[in-house]
C-alpha cells in the first residue's frame, strides 16, 4: 500500500475526479504546461518569489495525475533553483523569514513528499537539506521574536501564511524520519490562538485583497491540519464558517469587482476560486459553488490580468482542483437577503438584488480590527506583555462608505496607501481631523499609543472605538446610526460624531451627519468619487462647484452659502444633495494616492485618483448638522430640513426624520403622499459615555 502523501493522503481519489472536475484539470494542465519551457532563474530575481512554490506544487500534482514525466522534470528544475537561492526574499531585512520564504517552503515540502520515490537521491538530499535548513531560520525567529512581530501578531496575514510554511516543512519532515515535530507542535499553538481570536462572523479587518492573499492561508492550514491529525477546524471555527459570506457581501453587483475597503491594490484582487470551492466542499455551499464557477469561467482572465496581488489566481489551479467537488450543485444568490450586516467589524451591505446591475452600498463603523481583536489585543498587551496587533492595513474609516451600480463605482476608498490622510476617506472631519496620528500606516493603533505615552492608565479597548447601533432591516427598509467621537483628539472634547443612515431598496441613500462638542469647530462632510462633481442643472439656483485643491474651511471664507448645495455625476447617473442647519463652504479637489505594494518589488505601485467634494462648516460652532442624499436618475427625490427634521420625498412616498432625546423617529408614508398609511419605526441611539 502506498504512503499516504502530506495534504493530500490518497492520490488515487484525485485521479478519479479527473473525468468529473474536466474544467478544474484542464485549466490546471494549461497552467502547467506553461511552465514547461520557462527559463528556470539560476539565480534570485529581483522580485517576489512567492509564485515558485505553487508552480513545484502544480506540477507535482500534474505529474502524480496523469504521469507524463515532462511535469515531473520541470518541477525539479524548479526545486532545484530555489535550493540554489542563497536567500529565500528580495527584502534583504525580512529575507529567510517572511512570505517568500514562506510560501516557498509550503510549495518545497509537499513538491518533495509527492514526487520523493522518483527524485535521484542527490535531489533528495539538497531537498530535504533545503527544507531543513529554511524550517529550522522560521522557527528560531518565531521563538526569538515572540511578543512582537509577525510571530504573534495572530491577526494578522504574515504570521497565518508564514506559519503554514513552517507547519508542512514540520509535517513531511516527520514523514520522512526528519525530526519536524517541533515545528507541527509550533504551528498547532500558534492557530490554537489564532482561531480562537478571529471573528466568529467572519470579517476580516484588513480588506478584501488581505481576505483572498492571506486569509487563503487559514484554509490551507486547516485542510493540512486535518489531513495530518485529524482534528477538524472547519466544524468549530465561526470564522471558517461564516467568512465566505463576508467576501461575497463585498463584491461589487457585477460580482467581478471588490468594495474595497481596507488596503486593496485594486478591484479586481478579490477572487481565490479555490478557497470558494473550499467552502462549497466543506459545508455543501451552492453559493460557495456559484460564485467559483463564475470565477473560473467568467471572471479568470480580468483577476489575472488586473489583480495586482501576486502570485494571483492563476497559480492558484492545483488547490482548485484539489478542493473542487463536482457533486456540489451550484445555487444562485437570488435566495439570499439583502442586507447583512457583520457585527465584529461593525459593517453593512445593503444591496436591492442580485442582478450584475444592481445597486449596493457598503458602511463601516467600529473597532480599530475589528471587535474582538481590539478587546482581546489590549488583553494580551496587558497581561502577557505581547503587542500582537498590527493595523496598517485597516484604514481609519468608521462612518465610511461606498457605492456602485453594476460595473461602475460612484464613491470610493483610497486604496493600497502608507501615509493614511482623513480626507482620502468619506467620513466626518472636526478641524480636517479624524485620528491623533496621521499621513502614517498604522494610524489607528499609532492614535492609541499616544494617548497611553500622555496617559499610562489610559484603556484604549474600552475608551477607542467606534459602534454602529439601532439596526434594522424589513421590508426593503433599513436603517442604522454609526457614532466615533471616541476616536477624534481628546482636546477637541467631541460629545458627537455620528451618521444616520437610513435607505428604501436603496431607491434613495439619506444620510444625517451631527456634530457635537463643548468647544468650538470646523465640521465637514467628505465625498470622495471616482469621476468629478458637476453643477446639478435641476437645481440651477445652488452654488457652483467651488475648486479648491487645499480644502480647508476657514472661518470668514465668502464662498460660504447656506440652504442646499446639490451635484450631479453624468458618469454615474447620480445626484447628490447636501444640506445644514447652519452655513456652509463647498469645496472640490483631487488627489492621487501612490504606494509601494511590497518591498520585493519597489518599482511596482498602486495609484488610485479621487475626486474630492467637502462641505465645511462657515465658521466654528458647536454643533452642526447636516443632511446628504443620494439617488440615481431613475428615481426622483427632494430633500428638506426644518427645525432639526429632515424630510425626503419621493413619486410615491414620504419619509421624515426627528431626533428626539436618544432616538430617531422615522414616519413613512407611502401609496400616495398625502393619503398614505403613515408607520413608525424608532432608531435608538446609544449615548458616549464621557
Amino acid at each position: 500500500m502506498a504512503k499516504p502523501s502530506v495534504f493530500i493522503g490518497d492520490f488515487e481519489p484525485l485521479r478519479a475526479k479527473v473525468a468529473p472536475a474536466a474544467g478544474c484539470y484542464a485549466r490546471l494542465k494549461r497552467e502547467c504546461d506553461s511552465y514547461l519551457f520557462m527559463d528556470v532563474p539560476q539565480t534570485h530575481p529581483a522580485m517576489s518569489i512567492t509564485f515558485m512554490g505553487l508552480y513545484i506544487i502544480n506540477l507535482a500534482l500534474m505529474h502524480r495525475l496523469c504521469g507524463e514525466r515532462a511535469y515531473l522534470d520541470a518541477a525539479v528544475r524548479w526545486m532545484r533553483a530555489v535550493c540554489g537561492y542563497t536567500h529565500w526574499g528580495n527584502d534583504k531585512k525580512m529575507a529567510d523569514i517572511d512570505l517568500s520564504a514562506s510560501w516557498v517552503l509550503f510549495g518545497l515540502s509537499l513538491g518533495f513528499d509527492w514526487l520523493h520515490d522518483q527524485l535521484k537521491d542527490a535531489d533528495r538530499e539538497l531537498i530535504a537539506a533545503k527544507i531543513e535548513r529554511h524550517a529550522g531560520i522560521f522557527h528560531a525567529y518565531k521563538k526569538a521574536t515572540e511578543g512582537q512581530g509577525w510571530s504573534t501578531e495572530y491577526w494578522q496575514n504574515h504570521n497565518w501564511i508564514n506559519m503554514t510554511g513552517l507547519a508542512a516543512a514540520g509535517y513531511v519532515l516527520r514523514a520522512h524520519g526528519l525530526g519536524g515535530q517541533a515545528y507541527i507542535d509550533e504551528a498547532r499553538e500558534n492557530f490554537t490562538e489564532v482561531f480562537s481570536r478571529m471573528a466568529d462572523d467572519g470579517s476580516n479587518y484588513e480588506g478584501v485583497s488581505y481576505w483572498r492573499y492571506g486569509g487563503m492561508w487559514l484554509f490551507v492550514y486547516a485542510y493540512l491540519l486535518r489531513s495530518e491529525e485529524g482534528l477538524d477546524l472547519f466544524s468549530t471555527s465561526g470564522y471558517l464558517q461564516n467568512t465566505f459570506y463576508y467576501r461575497l457581501y463585498q463584491c461589487a453587483p457585477d460580482l467581478s469587482q471588490q468594495l474595497n475597503f481596507g488596503d486593496t491594490h485594486d478591484r479586481h484582487s478579490g477572487h481565490p476560486a479555490c478557497v470558494y470551492y473550499l467552502v462549497a466542499r466543506e459545508y455543501r455551499d451552492g453559493h460557495a459553488q456559484k460564485l467559483g464557477d463564475l470565477v473560473v469561467e467568467e471572471f479568470l482572465d480580468d483577476e489575472a490580468r488586473l489583480s495586482k496581488v501576486r502570485p494571483g489566481i492563476l497559480p492558484e489551479a492545483g488547490l482548485e482542483y484539489i478542493w473542487y467537488d463536482p457533486t456540489i450543485v451550484p445555487r444562485d444568490f437570488d435566495d439570499l437577503p439583502l442586507t447583512r450586516h457583520f457585527p465584529d467589524l461593525g459593517l453593512v451591505t445593503i444591496k436591492d438584488g442580485w442582478g450584475r446591475d444592481s445597486k449596493v452600498l457598503t458602511f463601516k463603523c467600529g473597532y480599530p480590527g475589528g471587535k474582538k481583536q481590539w478587546l482581546q489585543g489590549w488583553e494580551l498587551f496587558r497581561s502577557k506583555h505581547l503587542d500582537c496587533m498590527s493595523l496598517s492595513h485597516h484604514h481609519p474609516d468608521n462612518l465610511a462608505y461606498i457605492m456602485a451600480r453594476g460595473s461602475v463605482f460612484f464613491s470610493c476608498d483610497d486604496g493600497y496607501n502608507r501615509t493614511i490622510l482623513p480626507m482620502h476617506h468619506n467620513v466626518l472631519l472636526v478641524d480636517d481631523k479624524l485620528t491623533d496620528a496621521e499621513g502614517v500606516s498604522d494610524v489607528y493603533l499609532d492614535s492609541a499609543r499616544r494617548r497611553l505615552k500622555v496617559d499610562p492608565g489610559y484603556t484604549p479597548d474600552t475608551s477607542y472605538f467606534g459602534t454602529l447601533d439601532g439596526w434594522f432591516s424589513e421590508g426593503g427598509i433599513t436603517f442604522f446610526r454609526g457614532e466615533t467621537s471616541r476616536i477624534y483628539p481628546q482636546d477637541l472634547h467631541m460629545r458627537e460624531v455620528s451618521r444616520f443612515v437610513f435607505t428604501d431598496n436603496l431607491k434613495f441613500v439619506l444620510f444625517i451627519d451631527r456634530f457635537s462638542s463643548s468647544d468650538e469647530h470646523l465640521y465637514s462632510t467628505i465625498c470622495n468619487t471616482d469621476a468629478p462633481a458637476t453643477k446639478n442643472p435641476a437645481n440651477p439656483d445652488a452654488p457652483d462647484v467651488h475648486a479648491d485643491p487645499v480644502c480647508p474651511a476657514n472661518q470668514d471664507n465668502p464662498a460660504a452659502v447656506s440652504g442646499e448645495c446639490s451635484y450631479y455625476y453624468p458618469d454615474v447617473g447620480m445626484n447628490y444633495h447636501v444640506l445644514s442647519d447652519m452655513a456652509i463652504t463647498p469645496a472640490s479637489s483631487e488627489h492621487t494616492v501612490t504606494s509601494i505594494m511590497t518591498p520585493q518589488e519597489p518599482d511596482k505601485m498602486a495609484r488610485t485618483t479621487m475626486r474630492n467634494l467637502c462641505h465645511h462648516s462657515a465658521g466654528k460652532i458647536r454643533s452642526q448638522l447636516f443632511a446628504e442624499l443620494f439617488h440615481y436618475d431613475d428615481c426622483a427625490a427632494e430633500i428638506s430640513l426644518s427645525n432639526d427634521m429632515v424630510t425626503v420625498v419621493t413619486e410615491d412616498a414620504r419619509y421624515r426624520f426627528v431626533r428626539t432625546g436618544a432616538s430617531i423617529s422615522i414616519f413613512v408614508s407611502k401609496g400616495g403622499v398625502e393619503g398614505g398609511i403613515e408607520r413608525r419605526y424608532e432608531c435608538l441611539c446609544s449615548e458616549v459615555a464621557r
